[in-house]
Formats: C-alpha cells, structure tokens, sequence
C-alpha cells in the first residue's frame, strides 16, 4: 500500500471517485508517530496505519483536500491542521468541525513548515479572489509537498496547475502557478512531493528549468 520515496516518507494513491486524476497521500514518520498529509481513505487503510505506530495528526494543504480527513479523525481521533486561509464553508461541509488552524508561523506536527502560495492572474481578475491558494509544506528533508499547485508529470516533468487536470490547460494559469512556485520554494529544496501525479526525488529543479 505505502510506496517509499525518502527515508521515513510514503505515499499511496488512489483514483479520483469524481474526477479523471488520481489522488495521492503522504506519510511522514518521526519517533515512531506518525503524520498524514491530505490522506485520501483506501481499503485497509486503518490496519496498515495502526501497524505502523500511532497517527498524531493530519495535515491539509487546501481545503480541497479533506479527501478522508473527516474519517480518519474520527476512527483515530488525531488533530486535523487545516490552512488559514481555508474556505470555512468548504471545511464544514467536508464534515470537518473541530479543526486546527495554521498559518506559516506556526508550529506543525512532523516538523513541517508552511509557505504560504498565492496564485493569481495578471489581467481582469480581482486580486482578493485568487485561483489558487494553498500551503507548501516543507519537511525536515527539505521536500516540499503540495496540494494543486505543482505535481510531477509521467514523463519526470513538472506541471503547473491546472495542467494534470484540463486538456487544454489555460496557458496563463500554468504560467502564474510556475511563477508563484518559483517565488515561494525553499533554496535547498530539490524533492517535489505532489497531490496529484508523480513525486520528482532530486530533479525538482532541473524539471524546473525545462519550463523556463
């Protein structure tokens, strides 16, 4: 079920009920407890879960990716960190009432840290309604993960969103994505850890300068 891809971080996926993509979690593992990042739920997800150690939180990059987070926190009942700048009305329809909020100041289970990225379009649209808002998180390995802003494509490349989920993708929304993901990436980081899509381990960055 878990597939690794760095010392002491997974991931699984599983496709997309609503959608043609395929959702992926991540696991991240430190002193034998666990952390989930934007968990979709699969079969045997609990036992493969308890065998490893308990799970102490939940982390979202967005809240379009409460994915299994309501489950998980009730069958576990670990904390689920939820983006600031999260749409309340989406979170609570998600099922998703006693939530953590956080912001790039603050403290995160697995010794994560949030950068904010905020993506909008240089033309007609109002600045306060941005296509795109999520948290990138980066790990103690210098990984980032994230939700929709970025994800790796089957060939090794990089998409930005919403290339992976319309043919075709609006051009200028991959470039203002591109663009944001650039600004907000850590300098020593070099392992792209997607929602959506395929992992890039140690060709973030090359796969970077092929969209210059």
């Amino acid at each position: 079920m878990f597939i690794p891809v760095l010392p002491n971080i997974w991931r699984w996926t599983t496709p997309d009920p609503e959608d043609d993509w395929v959702m992926v979690g991540h696991l991240l593992q430190q002193d034998h407890q666990i952390t989930l990042v934007d968990p979709p739920v699969v079969s045997g997800l609990l036992d493969a879960l308890k065998a490893l150690g308990p799970v102490t939180a939940i982390v979202l990059t967005t809240h379009d990716h409460t994915r299994g987070a309501r489950y998980l926190h009730e069958r576990l009942g670990c904390p689920v960190y939820v983006p600031e700048q999260a749409n309340r009305d989406h979170i609570r329809h998600a099922g998703l009432r006693e939530v953590t909020w956080y912001s790039e100041d603050s403290p995160l289970p697995g010794n994560l840290k949030a950068h904010r990225c905020r993506v909008t379009l240089p033309m007609w649209q109002d600045p306060e309604l941005p296509y795109l808002d999520e948290m990138m998180l980066v790990t103690q390995q210098h990984a980032v993960i994230t939700g929709d802003i970025v994800m790796g494509n089957p060939g090794g490349g990089i998409y930005g969103c919403p290339e992976g989920f319309n043919d075709p993708a609006d051009p200028a929304k991959v470039t203002a994505a591109l663009k944001t993901f650039r600004a907000v990436l850590p300098i020593h980081s070099n392992t792209l850890l997607a929602g959506h899509g395929q992992d890039l381990v140690g060709n973030l960055r090359q796969s970077l300068s092929l969209r210059d």
